[in-house]
């Protein structure tokens, strides 16, 4: 805790150490807040007046006395404002409008074709969120803020995509087109499964981790990572960008343009491919692992084996992961991640067979709590920490 410096800043600091607390205990007096904390009773009662003023802390009742008078318990405002998080998929663009808890007010699915143009994208991106500010409620702040999540290599300050190539999209200013829609809202644009990372790491799996590795393992893969509860970006952005990592120099060729990318092996590409191959040709219309893992599940043991490649293909990158970063948890994210144990369990395999140090000490390898929704509720997330709850203003020294 900063207690030192310049004044404001210290302030600054520790009312959003409070109202983190406040948050996370989501019951609690202002003597706990006092004692948990350091601070003396009076900066705490000063400092919650003011959170209560700002709408972002109620009191929520009288608590248990342990000697004295009974305490005032308090707790996070979570309809204080609302937030936008959008996902922009490969086909699709998910959409939710949530409380500042992330709990869920509206949603909406809109898929387009794989061929569609940017500018047509972008519009209907535009549409849906006109449609979520319209089903939002009446609050003290009303929209805190928009972030969107892209499959590929963001410049998260300029709002810039760089380059994404399964939407074929090279430097697209989409901060600033959507800016001139929505001047005053913070619009914060971040690649998807750092979003998801983000996600997991405020409202799921990632909870209890403080350093982890989110795998978002769809139609493509990359990664999210988490060092010291903080979202690591790299110097420009790409760390993460795990899913062209090559494991076949003579492997099959990418939309990045390179041969061998981990994702043509540990993805939904994969699995549509080895299909193809075993002329299961009536599958790849209205594909989806979740039919894969269906027939699996009633005993088809064609999809089980094409799951269970996938694992030890998932495994095998997930052990470079663990060689670079030596994480407490991999997180296993979209829609391979919903595939559960027919592609964890084969990953957790290749793992324990390959990994250097057999101690029964690695990783965790488990699958995402948020699901399909990981990287819309990581935008959520993303505007809450902007706005609400900055968290670098832990880490000043």
């Amino acid at each position: 805790m900063v207690r030192t410096g310049n004044i404001g800043l210290v302030k600054k600091i520790n009312k959003h150490i409070v109202l983190k607390l406040i948050r996370e205990k989501n019951n609690i007096s202002r003597a706990e807040i006092a004692k948990i904390t350091g601070l003396n009773k009076a900066t705490v009662s000063a400092l919650v007046d003011e959170l209560i003023s700002e709408h972002f802390v109620s009191e929520s009742g009288i608590g248990v006395s342990t000697g004295g008078r009974r305490p005032l318990m308090l707790r996070f405002n979570e309809a204080a404002g609302s937030l936008i998080g959008i996902e922009l998929g490969v086909n699709y663009i998910y959409a939710v409008l949530t409380d500042l808890n992330a709990e869920i007010i509206w949603e909406k699915m809109s898929h387009f074709r794989a061929n569609e143009k940017q500018e047509a994208i972008i519009e209907k991106m535009i549409a849906m969120i006109h449609e979520a500010i319209r089903h939002a409620p009446t609050t003290p702040y009303g929209i805190m803020g928009i972030g969107i999540g892209v499959p590929g290599i963001v410049n998260t300050e300029e709002g810039l995509v760089i380059f994404a190539p399964n939407l074929h999209w090279d430097h697209v200013a989409l901060a600033s087109i959507l800016q001139k829609q929505w001047p005053n809202y913070p619009i914060i644009i971040e690649n998807e499964a750092k979003l998801a990372a983000l996600g997991e790491k405020w409202f799921g799996a990632g909870k209890e981790f403080a350093n982890f590795v989110y795998v978002s393992a769809g139609i493509g893969i990359g990664a999210g990572i988490i060092i010291h509860n903080q979202l690591y970006r790299g110097i420009d952005g790409i760390a993460g960008e795990i899913g062209h990592h090559v494991i076949d120099i003579h492997g099959v060729r990418c939309n990045c343009g390179n041969n061998g990318c981990w994702e043509m092996y540990a993805s939904e590409k994969y699995i549509q491919r080895r299909l193809e191959q075993e002329h299961y040709h009536s599958m790849l219309e209205g594909f989806s692992v979740e039919k894969v893992r269906a027939l699996a599940e009633r005993g088809d043991k064609q999809m089980a084996q094409i799951l269970a490649e996938v694992g030890h293909y998932l495994g095998i990158g997930i052990l470079h992961i663990i060689y670079a970063y030596n994480p407490e948890a991999v997180i296993v994210g979209s829609t391979i991640g919903k595939a559960g144990k027919w592609v964890l369990e084969p990953a957790r395999e290749e793992v324990e067979k390959r990994i250097l140090v057999k101690n029964g000490n690695g990783p965790f390898i488990i699958p995402s709590q948020l699901l399909e929704k990981s990287c819309a509720i990581g935008a959520v997330a993303s505007v809450l920490e902007k706005v609400v709850m900055p968290s670098e203003l832990e880490v000043i020294s």
